[in-house]
């Protein structure tokens, strides 16, 4: 693991870009009262929009509380339907509506804020500023202290005009009198966004878990999904593929095998306060090389943000498969983890 850990650091640092100038703090954003507040847009994710200003910070406005939007930057803006419009904001849009000028010499083309459910900056600005990512960290101590349980995670994910990605990873080491347990995860998506809900899907993972008695298990997969819903207060998405396994369990010959990829992800988001995020994602399957053996895979969570972009976070996972390599390995694993973390 240590080694998939240095690989990934290397390829990031090889792959990474120059960054751009920061872009300025010209966009323009006018609210229903009249107010005008001037600063740079970020984003608009979950009905808010995520507004950069020089003298008050990074300030969030309810979208349904915006009358218009002027902006130099080129901005991605996701509609409920899975469309996709691109460009930049020209000033005079009224009827809560959107001028979008993908053409500097045409028309702006409407666009209804309502239909809305994404924005993104696409062009302009620095490259680490087009970035989202978390840090989570939780520690257990029993009453006996002798059990004691380390649980760490992390992110980072991206977009583009027609694609998004994301690299997750977690490790959580439990020590007590007897045992010591390990279970380490990294995991890699990339998504080329069709026309509509639709989407190509590449992934990576790797997975350690002492626990099943597991050295390691890869496995590469693609496939096709599609946004069954898309709003601003909801996702949930759902995908096909197939997959390489590659196994190496405790005490027998490694595992190459073929896997038929279902899953599901689905998240459900509230921005008053408390803000809380529900989502996770549950993935079946069945071997296509090995009659009967089927595996499954579930990751769900729950995140409150108490402060500003802190939150906690109650996660559960598990894990179960009908048929180990290893007769000696147990079929299911599971757990419980409670952490704080920081989205940024």
């Amino acid at each position: 693991m240590a080694c998939v850990l240095a690989a990934a650091v290397a390829v990031a640092t090889i792959c990474w870009p120059t960054p751009a100038s920061a872009a300025p703090k010209t966009d323009v954003v006018v609210l229903r009262n009249g107010d005008r507040i001037t600063g740079e847009i970020k984003s608009l994710d979950y009905n808010r929009l995520k507004l950069s200003t020089d003298h008050m910070g990074t300030i969030y406005i309810e979208w349904d509380k915006i009358e218009r939007v002027q902006t130099d930057q080129y901005l991605l803006l996701e509609r409920a339907d899975g469309s996709r419009a691109y460009g930049q904001l020209a000033g005079g849009g009224s009827d809560a509506r959107l001028l979008v000028r993908s053409d500097p010499a045409g028309p702006p083309i409407p666009v209804a804020m309502a239909e809305v459910v994404r924005a993104r900056p696409i062009e302009g600005g620095d490259f680490i500023d087009r970035l989202d990512g978390y840090v989570s960290a939780g520690f257990d101590l029993s009453n006996s202290g002798n059990n004691t349980t380390l649980d760490l995670a992390g992110g980072l994910s991206s977009r583009t005009r027609v694609r998004e990605w994301s690299v997750d990873g977690s490790a959580s080491i439990t020590d007590d009198t007897a045992t010591r347990t390990e279970r380490y995860s990294l995991d890699g998506v990339v998504r080329r966004l069709l026309q509509g809900q639709n989407y190509y899907q590449g992934q990576l993972g790797f997975l350690r878990n002492t626990e099943l008695d597991l050295n390691v298990r890869s496995l590469a997969g693609g496939g096709v999904g599609r946004y069954l819903v898309r709003s601003n207060r909801a996702e949930w998405a759902v995908g096909v593929g197939l997959g390489y396994n590659h196994e190496n369990y405790v005490g027998v010959d490694p595992v190459d095998s073929l896997e038929l990829l279902l899953g599901t992800e689905f998240s459900i988001f509230r921005y008053d306060f408390p803000e809380t995020d529900i989502g996770g994602a549950i993935y079946l399957l069945p071997s296509l090389t090995k009659s009967g053996r089927y595996r499954s895979e579930a990751d769900l969570h729950a995140k409150y943000e108490f402060v500003d972009d802190l939150y906690f976070e109650l996660r559960m996972y598990g894990s179960y498969d009908s048929e180990p390599p290893s007769p000696k390995a147990p079929s299911s694993d599971y757990g419980v983890v409670t952490s704080l973390g920081y989205k940024f």
